[in-house]
């Protein structure tokens, strides 16, 4: 299923939208883009005094591939986003975008849904490069607020973050040849590796008891989890690896479900993240792993 389609499915099963704003906007799409245009206009002012409507609007793509979307070409139904997003550039950049060859922002959107390939949606002059600098002057600032206190600190901040407890670094979401984001919920396309190994150095293996093909149980500050170990020379003593996309529970036939492999979210702590960006630190993960009674 195109991946939209999997959205909209959730957004129409919780009854999200209001059917009323779907019925208007269909309509107006139907009779043509600047009606359809018109309807959003109005959908948007009303979004400014309703708190229901605005978390309504809030959910743009859903209304335009509901609505919009069905009136295009079959096959081009998820790409109409790309028609609100040619309203702002036909707004901002209008000089820009006839200079490429669009006359008016729906001729851009045209050109979208016409162009496999690719298309030059906006072809600017040297003198133009300015105007993409929003800040006062066209100055650029670099200052980082919140990073002057963390480069003065970097003198005392551990560089360790392993201890006794947690001995081993664990990359929890290693990229592999047979590894997908959780989109793919189908396990029967993995050619190798289908149960997610726990990849460990050989030098780790002996040291920990660990034997290839066999269980073993990774324990972080959030959870524990077990997986087969694989013993790989490619990874340095004291590192271990598990892969990205795995620890659904996927149906089975006998109308159950199966979970293959290691669901990382049970592995790695919010609080253990990096602090500016706020993004979990997946690919050091202090752990502890311990082999598992045959």
């Amino acid at each position: 299923m195109p991946e939209p389609e999997i959205y909209a499915r959730l957004v129409r099963e919780l009854n999200a939208v209001p059917r009323s704003r779907l019925t208007l906007l269909r309509a107006a799409a139907r009779l043509g883009r600047t009606p359809y245009k018109l309807a959003l206009a109005a959908l948007a002012a009303l979004a400014a005094l309703a708190a229901l409507d605005k978390s309504t609007f809030a959910m743009a793509p859903y209304l335009l591939y509901e609505t919009l979307g069905r009136t295009l070409p079959a096959g081009a139904r998820s790409g109409a986003v790309l028609w609100a997003l040619a309203q702002p550039i036909a707004k901002e950049y209008p000089t820009a975008m006839r200079r490429a060859g669009h006359r008016s922002p729906d001729a851009l959107f045209d050109a979208m849904l016409g162009g496999r390939s690719g298309i030059t949606f906006t072809e600017d002059e040297y003198g133009d490069a300015w105007t993409y600098v929003r800040h006062p002057g066209h100055r650029i600032p670099l200052p980082i607020p919140e990073l002057p206190g963390l480069l003065a600190d970097l003198d005392t901040t551990p560089a360790v973050h392993t201890s006794d407890d947690f001995p081993i670094v664990l990359a929890a979401g290693q990229r592999r040849a047979f590894t997908a984001n959780t989109i793919f919920r189908d396990n029967t396309w993995r050619k190798r590796d289908p149960q997610g190994t726990l990849r460990v150095s050989p030098h780790d293996a002996e040291q920990l008891g660990l034997s290839d093909g066999a269980l073993a149980q990774i324990t972080t500050s959030r959870g524990t989890a077990e997986a087969v170990v694989e013993i790989d020379d490619r990874l340095q003593p004291g590192h271990a690896a598990l892969p990205n996309g795995f620890g659904l529970d996927l149906p089975t036939q006998d109308g159950g479900t199966e979970r293959t492999g290691v669901a990382l979210n049970t592995l790695t702590d919010l609080t253990w993240r990096d602090p500016i960006a706020g993004t979990p630190w997946h690919k050091h993960v202090p752990a502890r792993i311990q082999p598992l009674p045959a």
